[in-house]
């Protein structure tokens, strides 16, 4: 059960947590807090998402529920310190999602043919 609901959660608190700790200036400087806040953009986030797809996939978790909850935290973050035009990092992050999930499944699926 804890698996499932650390699966659902992990990226919102994830890209809560840091966009917090940047609005609220935990990195020091504003150029530290714009870095930090890239960086997570491009690599942190998108990591969650993978580790989210992994986790849906090996705990059976729905992976409806788990990207909405993601996304809601997602659009929060759009909303409240991004503009419209970064959509696009919804993509990239769902790519992530796909890439984990279905690696996941495609290696259980192999492993339990093997195991035949």
């Amino acid at each position: 059960m804890g698996n499932k609901i650390s699966g659902i959660f992990f990226p919102a608190f994830a890209m809560l947590g840091v966009i917090a700790m940047t609005l609220t200036g935990a990195f020091g400087n504003d150029e530290a807090n714009k870095f930090y806040f890239l960086l997570s953009l491009v690599l942190i986030f998108p990591l969650t998402f993978l580790v989210q797809g992994i986790s849906c996939a090996l705990n059976n978790i729905n992976p409806w529920i788990a990207l909405a909850v993601s996304y809601i935290a997602f659009i929060i973050i759009l909303f409240t310190v991004l503009n419209s035009s970064a959509w696009g990092y919804g993509l990239y992050f769902l790519l992530f999602w796909v890439i984990g999930y279905f690696g996941a499944k495609g290696i259980q699926k192999l492993r339990a043919s093997k195991n035949k």
